[in-house]
């Protein structure tokens, strides 16, 4: 049993480890190299771009919800009730895959107010390195 709490342990530590960005929040930038900012604020970008299309994704999902209820009553009104059942099951279906989603885009992302956080840190922390006097 004992085991199994070490390795779930492990576990967690090492995936929040691999998230170099929640690292960096927690840690501040100033604790890395001009390289290994300029290389994170490469990887918080493609991240960001990939937060915001998901996010588009899933709104545009639950946004054409309402869309299934009206196939569903057109269907009905065409006098095809399988179908129309069929449209009727897809409503509820966009909720649980729009809910499903959010789960998502929060474990993976971690939230817009992170990314934004994380953003602010490294851009700000770059233009501090590059305003301030070389070392001699």
């Amino acid at each position: 049993m004992a085991f199994r709490d070490i390795d779930h342990l492990l576990k967690s530590l090492e995936a929040d480890a691999a998230d170099e960005l929640s690292e960096l929040e927690a840690v501040g930038p100033e604790l890395y190299s001009t390289a290994q900012l300029l290389r994170l604020r490469g990887q918080w970008e493609v991240k960001n771009t990939l937060f915001h299309q998901v996010q588009r994704f899933f709104v545009r999902l639950i946004a054409l919800s309402p869309l299934w209820l009206l196939a569903w009553l057109g269907l009905r009104l065409l006098g095809l009730p399988y179908l129309s059942l069929i449209a009727l099951a897809f409503f509820p279906f966009s909720f649980l895959a729009f809910f499903g989603g959010l789960y998502f885009v929060h474990r993976f992302f971690k939230g817009q107010g992170h990314l934004d956080r994380v953003g602010e840190a490294i851009a700000a922390e770059l233009q501090q390195r590059s305003q301030a006097p070389p070392a001699p």
